[in-house]
């Protein structure tokens, strides 16, 4: 028995409503010439484009802060003294939590910093910009300061000059390692006056308590007590005296300083524009748009031969507008 007999025959012709590759590109042929040139166009403008760009160097600088540890109270005073200081880096202060560095990341984006740096390159003449805030926002937008797992801070710099973009790199390091000793002292002057008032109170105190003590019969529990006084703020006296002196060692220490692995350096290549890539992409889009361009011209003629295309190309236009 045939099998053939019994199969039905399959209809492969296309639907009117399909698209068929063929009928693409034959829309793509009629239209080439436009193509080509909207094409060739947009190559030509993207080269000039990116030929008129200027060359942007980036100075890199890599550094490793303390690893100390620091005590509860100087975190504190720290914190509460970044926020005046941190203007546009308030940000960064909400991550200290999570990241060790983050501290440092926003005391390098502080206002105190950046202002510094703004005077010494005299930012506001070369970004051209007439007030500090604006020159400090160009400043921060060209700088790229980020902390890696391994618990380094890299800091980079983009300017047209690749002298300028190493030595503002290198700034910022300068400018934190002098913000933290400034906060350093601060902290442990703090301190360090903090218990110089309580001492003598303190010591006012124990001495009335070893008077009393000595006015006191040593049979009676008035004497219990008046000893247990003394000893109590005498142990208290000691306590705040050896803070004080801790306070003051701290105070005439250096701070910890950064550790700079990697010095900027003026770069010998430039980071950007990629203008290989800027003609690459314009091109591609400027050959997509005269595509598309091609078939929405061939819809508009079709529309006007067919009425059934005609109100279909009417029901879009009305799809379209934005309705009040």
């Amino acid at each position: 028995m045939n099998n053939s007999q019994n199969t039905p025959a399959i209809n492969i012709a296309p639907k009117d409503d399909e698209i068929n590759l063929i009928d693409l590109l034959i829309v793509i042929a009629k239209n080439k010439a436009m193509i080509i040139k909207v094409t060739l166009a947009g190559a030509i403008l993207s080269l000039g484009i990116a030929l008129s760009l200027d060359n942007i160097y980036t100075g890199t600088t890599k550094i490793l802060p303390p690893q100390s540890s620091q005590s509860t109270s100087a975190n504190s005073v720290m914190l509460a003294q970044l926020g005046v200081l941190a203007g546009g880096a308030g940000a960064a202060l909400g991550s200290i939590g999570k990241d060790p560095n983050a501290i440092y990341i926003a005391m390098l984006k502080s206002r105190s910093i950046t202002e510094k740096i703004v005077a010494k390159f005299d930012l506001k003449t070369i970004y051209k910009k007439e007030s500090l805030t604006d020159t400090i926002k160009v400043l921060l937008d060209a700088s790229n300061i980020v902390s890696s797992k391994d618990g380094l801070i890299t800091i980079e710099v983009d300017d047209k000059d690749p002298q300028r973009a190493a030595n503002i790199a290198n700034t910022y390091v300068v400018e934190l390692n002098s913000l933290m000793q400034t906060l350093a002292v601060t902290e442990a002057s703090q301190r360090r006056l903090f218990f110089e008032t309580q001492m003598k109170p303190a010591k006012d105190r124990l001495t009335d308590a070893e008077i009393k003590l000595d006015r006191t019969l040593k049979t009676s529990l008035e004497y219990i007590d008046a000893l247990r006084d003394q000893k109590y703020l005498e142990s208290l006296y000691e306590i705040i005296v050896r803070q004080f002196e801790a306070a003051k060692l701290d105070e005439a220490k250096d701070s910890p300083l950064i550790q700079v692995l990697d010095k900027a350096i003026p770069p010998e290549k430039k980071s950007k524009p990629k203008r290989s890539l800027i003609v690459v992409l314009a091109t591609l889009v400027a050959f997509f748009l005269a595509v598309i361009w091609a078939f929405l011209r061939e819809s508009i003629l079709k529309s006007k031969e067919q009425p059934e295309q005609a109100q279909r190309f009417h029901l879009l236009q009305t799809a379209l507008r934005f309705r009040k």
